[in-house]
């Protein structure tokens, strides 16, 4: 049996998550001051009560840009009731399995709205897709999620294309299961 070991970087964003999880699951402080970046962010900055929760597992001389995704997931796990750190799904497979449970037409447009150019990143529309995911019970990978978004800047267009390959590969492989029934 091989194993492969997780890169610093997944292993820092488990880490993270890790701490983020048990800060929501028993600080109420911590639960309202990370939902309070579920909210518009005013000129690009993340509100101040999120500070104190994430910036201690800021890795040093981290760009603005890759701070957004540690702030980002931070809020988006204080709005999920279901998380799966060691799934390692993507966010395009967990809208596959999501389809499985409410309209097609509806995880495959809020995919086309994560994939679509945008020179500020997919993070408007994530709120709405781990509400679909959430919704149908499907766990998320935050450590994958946080990994991913830390790279936008420099592998978005990659992730995209892995997002909607492992979307429409769930999707087909839910569709093939149906027709053997």
């Amino acid at each position: 049996m091989t194993t492969t070991t997780p890169s610093p970087r997944r292993t820092r964003a488990a880490k993270f998550v890790d701490h983020i999880a048990h800060a929501i699951a028993t600080d109420r402080a911590a639960h309202r001051a990370l939902a309070s970046g579920l909210g518009p962010w005013r000129d690009q900055q993340p509100p101040s009560p999120m500070h104190e929760y994430v910036a201690p597992w800021l890795p040093p001389n981290l760009h603005p840009n890759r701070q957004r995704a540690y702030y980002t997931v931070a809020a988006l796990m204080s709005s999920a009731t279901r998380s799966g750190t060691g799934s390692r799904i993507s966010l395009g497979t967990a809208l596959g399995h999501a389809s499985t449970h409410m309209s097609p037409a509806t995880t495959k447009h809020q995919l086309n709205r994560l994939v679509r150019p945008n020179p500020d990143g997919p993070y408007e529309d994530l709120r709405g897709a781990v509400r679909l995911t959430d919704n149908a019970g499907v766990a998320l990978d935050w450590a994958r999620l946080l990994t991913e978004l830390d790279s936008w800047y420099f592998d978005g267009p990659r992730t995209c294309t892995t997002w909607q390959q492992d979307y429409f590969r769930a999707t087909t492989r839910h569709e093939r299961s149906n027709d053997h029934d």
